[in-house]
């Protein structure tokens, strides 16, 4: 008796967190903050509270509850790290490191250190995030967003010819990637190769 009433309360809370990922996905976000904290009451599981603090940052409002009872509730999941790292990586920067530092220590996953290098890049420690980019690609060689990413660093460190070759890489994996076609052009743009600029920004709209 006891399992037959606590599986349609995990199918109610299954239910109203599908709910709230097709109204967020159709732009509804108060409607889907609703069926968010609907599906929480009936249980706690981490998908429907990392998308109720999502919902609530896309609005502007305080998620911070949320983030506690995160942090209590999934302690050793490294995707409650990475929700905090995102929501610290605007307001606070080294917490937002030690987040997906944490992250990392639990599971090593590419997108792990994809978000670590992203943040390391916009505090300007531009070898640290390339090394970090680096892992992931070796992790997933195949992710265009990687090797564009590698791109902007090697520009900041002035590796034109590497960050080239790293643009050719995504373009390979994705011929259509707007983000290496227009990266790529930038380089050829800097480097007065306007023809080959405009190829590949013609690329774009094709």
């Amino acid at each position: 008796m006891g399992e037959d009433r606590v599986l349609p309360s995990l199918s109610k809370s299954t239910d109203e967190y599908m709910a709230a990922i097709e109204l967020s996905e159709d732009g509804y976000v108060e409607e889907a903050e609703k069926h968010a904290r609907k599906s929480i009451e009936i249980k706690k599981n981490i998908e429907a509270i990392i998308l109720l603090i999502d919902l609530l940052e896309k609005q502007g409002k305080d998620s911070t509850q949320y983030q506690k009872m995160l942090l209590e509730e999934y302690p050793t999941n490294p995707d409650t790290y990475r929700r905090l790292f995102m929501s610290s990586y605007n307001t606070d920067k080294e917490q937002a490191l030690s987040y997906i530092n944490k992250a990392i220590n639990l599971m090593k996953k590419g997108i792990y250190y994809f978000d670590k290098s992203k943040l390391l890049y916009s505090m300007e420690r531009y070898v640290e995030a390339l090394a970090s980019i680096d892992i992931a690609i070796k992790m997933e060689n195949r992710n265009p967003a990687y090797w564009n990413q590698r791109a902007e660093i090697l520009l900041k460190l002035q590796r034109i010819n590497d960050a080239k070759e790293s643009c050719e890489v995504s373009l390979k994996i994705d011929q259509r990637d707007r983000n290496a076609l227009v990266l790529l052009a930038k380089i050829y743009l800097n480097s007065s190769e306007k023809e080959k600029a405009k190829e590949l920004l013609m690329r774009i709209e094709e």
